[in-house]
């Protein structure tokens, strides 16, 4: 027994008629060339003029990225300059409030340390 359930069909040969497989006088100006349409001309001329349109765009963007990353990195040495001022201030000021420091200035200036009247105040 056949196990294929598959339908077996015979095709016919295609019988073709006898014609030319080219034309007997083809043009060679005419084949060499083919002529562009307005529409084509049309459509090539903006393609381009949207390419350089896009070309010029770019390097504008470019052009402007570079100028803000030139300004960001200004701001950013000027925040680390400021930081590094802050940190030398905070410690002229820890210097300057030290309690060896108020208590040699006191005893300068002929002033007394009185512990009763001593309030400490944090932040």
């Amino acid at each position: 027994m056949n196990d294929n359930t598959v339908r077996k069909i015979e095709t016919e040969p295609l019988v073709t008629p006898d014609a030319p497989a080219t034309p007997a006088h083809v043009d060679q100006e005419q084949s060499a060339r083919v002529a562009f349409s307005g529409l084509e001309r049309v459509c090539a001329c903006c393609a381009g003029i949207a390419t350089i349109a896009l070309m010029i765009f770019l390097v504008h963007t470019n052009v402007g990225i570079a100028g803000t990353q030139r300004q960001l990195q200004d701001v950013q040495v000027k925040i680390s300059q400021i930081k590094a001022t802050n940190v030398d201030l905070r410690q002229e000021v820890s210097e300057l409030s030290s309690s060896d420091r108020l208590s040699a200035y006191a005893q300068k200036n002929g002033l007394t340390f009185n512990d009763a009247n001593v309030r400490n105040v944090s932040k």
